[in-house]
C-alpha cells in the first residue's frame, strides 16, 4: 500500500515462470505463496552528512574503526530508497536494506492498522553512538550499548522466496570492533498474520568479545494505550529494581497515560516466566506483540519518551505527520546496561570466542481481543473474569479449528470447539466460581492462561509447573560487595570494564588486583587476554603461564597460551595447549578450529579436516569449522566436499560471503578448476555482495582469515580485488606486504577515512613505514596503535610525523592523543585548522579545546571567525554563545540564540541552559544599573523554553537561580526589597550549589558558578 511516488522493480510474470522453472518442484507447488518485491520510492528525507575524518578514537574508543557523522538538516528534500516489500493476503511488512535492514513499518490490509510503525519521512537525527538514527520500524542492535553502528546506512542483504511459500529478506552485517557478524531473516509465512525474524550472531575470534542484543521496535503512543509485560518488577538501566506494574505512588504503569511524571522512561521488566509482552489501543481496538521462547529472549523493555514537552519535542523532530511514538524491546539480556553506583547483580554479558548464538522471534498484530494475556508463534488471547463469568477472546493469525478448555477450581469445567479465521477475534463466555482459580488453554494455538489476582502483574501467567513467577534475585546484599577481597572487586570491575569495550581502564584494575596478589589467576587471565588482543603476545604469553605454573590443566589459560603462542609462531606449544583445552567443554569447540586451522597452516589437510570435524561435533552452529572443511576440500580437488561445506554454510549464514571467495578462488585455479580471470564471473557474485557501508573491510576480513590460516597467496588474490569495493590504503599495505613488493606502496597513500585496528595489520604497517617514506603509512600505524590501546607508542610514531602532513584531521588526531597522555594539545589543534581552515569540524574542536583550558579570548575570536565561514551552523553559534556570555557579552548572545535553530548535536544538549545563562547574565547586567523592570523581563524569558532550541520543557525544571534573582529583583512601593525575598530558593541551597562546582572544568560549569556568585552578590547588596 505505498503512499509516496514510486518507482517499482516488481518481478515480471514471465520473469516469475522462467523463476519457478529453476526452482525445485516444491518451490513452485500449488497453495498459497507470500510474494516479493523490491522498489525504489522517493521519501521526505532530512540527510545526514559531514562524517568525521577524525578518529572516533579521540572521543569514544568503543567504536573505532567507525566514523561519526556530524551534519543534519533542518529542512527534507526528496530521496530515493530501495525498498523490499513482502506481503501475503493479511499483512504487509516493509524492509529498509539502506537504512541498517530495518523493518519500515508492517501493516494489516484490511484495517490498515500498523503493529509496527512507519514514519513516512527519514527525519535523520544525532542519537544514536555514531549519530544519524531514524525513528520507528524494527531495528536490530548488536554490538556494545545502544544502537547499532550500522543504523542508518546500508548492510548486506539479499531476498528470497522459500519453498514453504514463504519469502524472506535476510539483512546483516559485521559489528567492525568486535569483528562479530549478525544476521537477520525477515521471513513472511504464506498465510499467517506474523512476521518471524530468525537471528544468526557469530564470534569468529579468539577473544571474549562484548555482547549486547536488542531488537527494537515501536508502535504508536496514544492515550487509549495498555502495555501487557507480565512481571513484578522493571529494573532501571543500572539495574536497580522498581516496582511494576504499580509504582510507590500507586500509579499503574502500563497505562501510557499515567506516566505523565519525571522524564523519559526506560522499563525493563522482569519476574514472569513467559514468552510475550505487546500493547493494545482500547479506543480503536486493536495492539501488537512480540513473542519468542523465554530462555532464548528474557528482555523486555519499554521506552516511553517523557510526556511533557521535553518528550513531546521529539515528535517534532523525528516525525512530520506520524506522531509520537513508544519502543518495545526484546533483549537478549535483562538490561540495556549501564553502569551506576548503585551494586546489584545486573552486569556486562560476553561472547565466548569462536562461538554462535542463534534465536527466533514472532512479531504480531492484535484485533478487537481487547487486550493481551498469552500469545505464541500461532495466536493470541486476552481473558477478563467480572464476578461468574469469564470471557476469553481467542484471536488466530491464521485459519485453524481448536477447543477453548476452562477449568475452575482445578475442574475442568467446559470445552467449547471454536473455528478461528486469521485475525477474526472469537469471543466466549463461560461460569466460573467467583473466587476461585481459573484456567483456560487453546491447545491447537498453543495459548494458556492462568489467574494469579494476588499478583497484578503476573495475572494471566502460567508459567512452569503452575509456578508464574522466578525468584531470581535483583538485589545485593548490602554488606557482600564490601565483604569481598579487594582483588576479587577489582577483577570483577575490570572484567565489567572489559567486556564494554574499555580495555585501558581494564587493564588498569587487573594490574592493581595483580599488584595485590601477584598470583591471582583471573587478574592473570584477564591481562593475558588484553595482551592477546593488543598484540603484546610476549607479555600475554607471560601471564598465561603464570596460571599454568598453579594449573597446567586449566583449560582457559591453555586456550589463552595457545593462541598467544601461535601468534608468536610457536607452533609445537600452540598445538600442545590448544589439546589441553579442547578436554573442557567451554574450550572443546573452539580449541579443536584452532587445530584444524594449525593442521590447515601446516598443510595436513586430513588433520584439518578431523579437527573441524570434532568442533562440529560439539558445535553443529560452527562458521570457523565449516570454512576449514571448504578450504581443505579444495586444495584436495574435492569438489563434492567442497559444495557441501559451503552449502552448508550458505544454509546457516545465506550471506556468507567467504562462501563466494571460496568458489571465486576455485575459478583462480586456487585449488582445482580453470583459472578464470581476475574480473570474472565468481569476482562479480563476490563484489557485488558486498552491499554494507564498508564493502572494503569485508574484503579485508576474508584476505586476513585467509592469511591467519597460512594462505598469503589466497589473500593476495582477494585483495587484488580491493578497487572494486572502493580500495584502501590499508588494504594495498596488505597487498604490497603479502607480495613482499615495496615497489606498490611507492604511490603513497591518502588516509582519509582509512581507518586501521586489526591486530594482524600491526606488523603490515610496520613494514610500509619502515619501506615507503610518505608521511601516511606512520600515522596509519599510529593509528592502529592506538586502536589496540598501545597509546604511549601511537604517540611516538604520530610526534615522528612533525609538520609533514597537508592532512588536517592527522593534526586533530595527533592533539586528542596527545591530551589522553598528558601533554599540550594546542598547537595541534591549531595547526590542524591553520593546514585545513575550512574544515568547519576541526574548527570546533579548536573552539572547544580552547574554552577548556580557559583560552576564552582566542576562542571567541576562532568561533567568531567559524560564523562568518558558516553562518548557519548551530553548533558553531553555540560555542560563541559560551563565549560571549563567559565575557559578560549578554546580549549579543541573546540576540544569537533568538536566531538559532537547534537540532539535536553534542553541542545541543546544553543549549537551554545557555539561553537561561544569557537571560540570567543580562537580568544580573540590568541589576547593577539599577533597572529592575528590565531584569524581570530577563527572568521572565529566562523562565521559557523556546524550542528553536531543540529542547522542550520537562515537568519540574530547575528553575532556582531565576525564580531567585526574581526575588531580588522584586521592590516594595517604597523602593527597598520586597517582602519575602529569597523565601522561594534561599542563599544557602545556592551557595551549596556553586561550592559544588568550585572543581568543576567544564566551560558551563564555569559560567554558571561565576553566575551563581554574581547573583548571591546582589542578593548581599540587596539587603544591606
Amino acid at each position: 500500500m505505498p503512499r509516496l511516488t514510486s518507482r517499482r522493480a516488481r518481478t515480471t510474470a514471465l520473469e516469475a515462470a522462467v523463476l519457478c522453472a529453476i526452482l525445485t518442484s516444491a518451490a513452485c507447488a500449488p497453495g498459497p505463496r507470500a510474494r516479493i518485491s523490491e522498489e525504489v520510492r522517493v521519501l521526505d528525507t532530512y540527510p545526514f552528512s559531514d562524517p568525521n575524518p577524525v578518529p572516533v578514537l579521540a572521543t569514544d574508543r568503543r567504536l573505532y574503526p567507525y566514523h561519526t557523522f556530524e551534519g543534519y538538516a533542518a529542512s527534507s528534500e526528496p530521496r530515493e530508497w530501495k525498498v523490499v516489500t513482502m506481503e501475503n493476503d493479511l499483512i504487509e511488512v516493509f524492509v529498509l536494506p539502506e537504512v541498517g535492514g530495518k523493518v519500515w513499518g508492517a501493516v494489516v490490509k484490511e484495517t490498515g492498522h500498523e503493529f509496527i510503525y512507519r514514519n513516512e519521512v527519514m527525519k535523520f537525527r544525532d542519537i544514536a553512538l555514531r549519530g544519524p538514527w531514524t525513528s520507528g520500524g524494527l531495528e536490530f542492535n548488536f554490538g556494545v550499548i545502544g544502537h547499532t553502528p550500522a543504523t542508518a546506512t546500508p548492510v548486506d542483504y539479499l531476498v528470497r522466496e522459500n519453498a514453504d511459500g514463504s519469502v524472506s529478506t535476510i539483512v546483516g552485517a559485521t559489528d567492525l570492533p568486535a569483528r562479530t557478524p549478525w544476521r537477520v531473516e525477515i521471513r513472511l509465512p504464506p498465510d499467517r498474520a506474523a512476521f518471524e525474524t530468525r537471528v544468526l550472531w557469530y564470534n569468529p575470534t579468539p577473544l571474549e568479545q562484548p555482547y549486547y542484543n536488542w531488537m527494537t521496535a515501536a508502535a504508536f503512543a496514544q492515550d487509549d494505550l495498555e502495555l501487557f509485560v507480565p512481571g513484578n518488577a522493571y529494573l532501571e538501566h543500572s539495574g536497580q529494581e522498581r516496582a511494576w506494574p504499580l509504582d510507590a505512588e500507586g500509579r499503574f504503569l502500563p497505562l501510557y497515560r499515567n506516566n505523565a511524571f519525571d522524564g523519559h522512561k526506560s522499563y525493563h521488566v522482569v519476574g514472569a516466566l513467559n514468552d510475550f509482552f505487546g500493547g493494545y489501543y482500547h479506543d480503536e481496538g486493536y495492539g501488537w506483540g512480540h513473542w519468542a521462547p523465554h530462555e532464548e529472549m528474557p528482555g523486555r523493555k519499554m521506552w516511553l519518551w517523557a510526556l511533557s514537552r521535553a518528550g513531546g519535542i521529539w515528535e517534532d523532530l523525528l516525525t512530520d505527520t506520524d506522531g509520537q511514538y513508544v519502543e518495545f524491546q526484546a533483549g537478549r539480556l535483562h538490561v540495556q546496561y549501564s553502569p551506576g553506583a548503585h551494586r546489584n547483580p545486573i552486569s556486562q554479558g560476553g561472547f565466548d570466542p569462536l562461538s554462535a548464538s542463534r534465536w527466533t522471534e514472532w512479531w504480531f498484530p492484535l484485533a478487537g481481543t481487547g487486550g493481551l494475556t498469552d500469545a505464541s508463534p500461532h495466536g493470541a488471547m486476552h481473558v477478563e473474569r467480572e464476578g461468574r463469568r469469564l470471557r476469553v477472546v481467542a484471536q488466530a493469525f491464521g485459519a485453524v479449528a481448536d477447543t477453548v478448555r476452562v477449568w475452575s477450581g482445578g475442574e475442568h469445567v467446559a470445552a467449547q470447539a471454536v473455528a478461528l479465521e486469521a485475525l477474526e477475534p472469537v469471543d466466549v463466555e463461560f461460569d466460573v466460581a467467583p473466587e476461585g482459580p481459573w484456567r483456560v488453554a487453546l491447545p491447537g494455538l498453543g495459548l494458556e492462561a492462568c489467574s494469579n489476582a494476588e499478583e497484578p502483574g503476573l495475572d494471566g501467567v502460567c508459567g512452569f509447573g503452575a509456578e508464574p513467577s522466578v525468584s531470581r534475585p535483583f538485589e545485593t546484599n548490602s554488606g557482600a560487595w564490601d565483604g569481598l577481597p579487594e582483588t576479587d572487586r577489582l577483577v570483577f570491575e575490570a572484567r565489567e570494564l572489559a567486556r564494554g569495550r574499555r580495555y585501558a581502564e581494564a587493564r588498569a584494575l587487573y594490574e592493581r588486583a595483580l599488584a595485590a596478589e601477584p598470583w591471582n589467576r583471573e587478574a592473570l587471565l584477564g591481562l593475558a587476554a588484553l595482551a592477546l588482543r593488543s598484540a603484546r603476545y610476549e607479555d600475554g604469553l607471560a601471564h598465561a603461564r603464570r596460571v599454568l605454573q598453579l594449573d597446567t590443566y586449566d583449560p582457559e589459560a591453555n586456550f589463552l597460551a595457545g593462541n598467544l603462542y601461535l601468534a608468536l609462531g610457536h607452533r609445537a606449544d600452540a598445538l600442545d595447549s590448544f589439546g589441553w583445552a579442547s578436554r573442557s567443554v567451554a574450550f572443546r569447540a573452539a580449541a579443536r578450529v584452532r587445530l584444524a586451522e594449525l593442521a590447515l597452516d601446516a598443510g595436513d589437510l586430513a588433520e584439518a579436516r578431523r579437527h573441524a570435524g570434532l568442533a562440529l561435533d560439539h558445535d553443529r552452529v560452527g562458521i570457523p569449522a565449516r570454512e576449514v572443511l571448504a578450504i581443505a576440500a579444495r586444495l584436495e580437488g574435492d569438489e563434492a566436499g567442497a559444495a557441501q561445506a559451503l552449502t552448508e554454510l550458505l544454509e546457516l549464514d545465506p550471506l556468507n560471503h567467504f562462501a563466494l571467495a571460496e568458489r571465486y578462488l576455485a575459478a583462480r585455479g586456487e585449488g582445482s578448476g580453470a583459472p578464470e580471470a581476475a574480473g570474472g564471473p565468481e569476482a562479480a557474485r563476490l563484489t557485488e555482495s558486498m552491499r554494507s557501508e564498508y564493502p572494503d573491510q569485508t574484503l579485508l576480513e576474508l584476505a586476513v582469515g585467509y592469511a591467519n590460516r597460512g594462505l598469503p597467496d589466497h589473500a593476495a588474490r582477494l585483495l587484488e580485488l580491493a578497487d572494486e569495493v572502493g580500495g584502501s590504503p590499508v588494504a594495498a599495505a596488505w597487498l604490497a606486504f603479502l607480495r613482499g613488493d615495496a615497489d606498490m606502496l611507492s604511490a603513497g597513500a591518502d588516509p582519509d577515512f582509512a581507518f586501521p585496528y586489526r591486530a594482524e595489520t600491526l606488523p603490515v604497517l610496520r613494514w610500509a613505514a619502515a619501506e615507503d617514506p610518505h608521511w601516511a603509512w606512520r600515522y596509519l600505524l599510529g593509528l592502529n596503535l592506538w586502536a589496540l590501546d598501545r597509546d604511549a607508542e601511537a604517540a611516538e610514531v604520530l610526534a615522528s610525523l612533525g609538520d609533514e602532513p597537508d592532512y588536517g584531521p592527522a593534526y586533530a588526531a595527533r592533539a586528542h592523543l596527545t591530551g589522553v597522555m598528558g601533554g599540550d594539545p594546542g598547537p595541534d589543534f591549531r595547526r590542524a585548522v591553520t593546514v585545513d581552515p575550512d574544515h568547519r569540524l576541526l574548527r570546533i574542536s579548536l573552539i572547544r579545546h580552547l574554552q577548556e583550558t580557559g583560552s576564552w579570548a582566542e576562542a571567541r575570536e576562532v568561533s567568531g571567525q567559524g560564523r562568518e565561514l558558516f553562518p548557519d551552523d548551530f553548533n558553531l553559534a553555540l560555542l560563541h554563545v559560551r563565549g560571549l556570555i563567559q565575557a559578560g557579552d549578554h546580549t549579543e548572545a541573546v540576540e544569537i540564540l533568538g536566531n538559532t535553530h537547534v537540532l539535536p548535536s553534542e553541542n545541543s544538549g546544553e543549549a537551554h541552559r545557555l539561553y537561561e545563562f544569557a537571560h540570567v547574565g543580562a537580568a544580573l547586567d540590568e541589576l547593577d544599573a539599577e533597572n529592575r523592570e528590565a531584569a524581570r523581563r530577563h527572568l521572565e524569558a529566562a523562565l521559557l523554553w523556546p524550542e528553536s532550541l531543540g529542547q522542550g520543557r520537562p515537568f519540574e525544571p530547575d528553575e532556582r537561580l531565576a525564580r531567585f534573582l526574581f526575588d531580588v529583583a522584586a521592590e516594595s512601593p517604597d523602593g527597598g526589597p520586597a517582602l519575602g525575598a529569597f523565601e522561594t530558593v534561599t542563599v544557602a541551597s545556592l551557595r551549596a550549589r556553586a561550592e559544588a562546582l568550585a572543581d568543576a572544568s567544564s566551560p558551563t560549569a564555569v559560567i554558571e558558578r561565576a553566575l551563581l556568585r554574581r547573583a548571591l552578590t546582589a542578593a548581599a547588596a540587596r539587603t544591606r
